[in-house]
């Protein structure tokens, strides 16, 4: 389509026309089928995400048995559809996502009893369509990441200096959970806390020129 429109803008140009008559009608009608065909060709490739979304409750439930928690997997937006390559790639992310969800911020049922909380944890896992943009949410209803306990970790690992770390906004502090080998979890497990993780999942994410955002309370 370029090189026709180029050829026909060359000609048009040698006979000081703005249009080369019938050229012109076939560069029009091509543009709009090849425009067609690359809609159709976007369109098949695009599948909803609840093929992948329909492993994760699974994943949860067994989780949280191995962890013994009680915990509610919501789904919502399965309807929301992204290119099947994209699909391929969010996969890992969001497992990872979901395990420490489950074995970070979900606390154990006693806990959350004395915090007032109902026995059983909620994590959601969302998507939906925001301004030309796929918006994926992973959340949970518990203890949240802790900014104190972030600096205290930054400064056991050596990554910062304790001035550096107090010297952080709470924002900042929570940011570090993406830096290699960083975690909130005091004690090692099999399932997440060995300090490799969020900084893949950022990676992954960016080279799919998407961006990873955390917030807490």
């Amino acid at each position: 389509r370029t090189h026709l429109l180029q050829v026909e803008s060359e000609l048009a140009a040698r006979r000081n026309e703005p249009g080369v008559g019938e050229l012109s009608q076939v560069t029009v009608q091509l543009s709009r089928i090849i425009d067609q065909l690359h809609e159709e060709v976007m369109r098949a490739r695009m599948v909803p995400v609840s093929s992948l979304f329909v492993k994760f409750p699974r994943l949860v439930r067994d989780l949280s048995r191995r962890l013994n928690k009680r915990v509610d997997l919501v789904i919502e937006g399965q309807e929301t559809e992204l290119d099947r390559s994209v699909i391929e790639a969010i996969g890992d992310p969001i497992v990872h996502l979901l395990r420490n969800a489950v074995d970070h911020g979900i606390e154990p049922a006693e806990e959350r009893r004395r915090a007032g909380k109902p026995e059983t944890g909620t994590v959601r896992l969302s998507a939906r369509q925001e301004e030309g943009h796929i918006l994926i949410a992973v959340s949970d209803d518990g203890q949240g990441i802790d900014p104190d306990q972030m600096r205290r970790s930054a400064v056991e690992k050596g990554q910062l200096t304790p001035e550096a770390a107090a010297a952080l906004s709470d924002a900042e502090a929570i940011e570090l959970i993406f830096r290699p080998g960083m975690s909130t979890k005091e004690q090692v497990t099999d399932l997440s806390g060995r300090g490799v993780g969020m900084d893949i999942v950022r990676t992954n994410i960016e080279r799919l020129n998407g961006a990873v955002e955390v917030h807490t309370t």
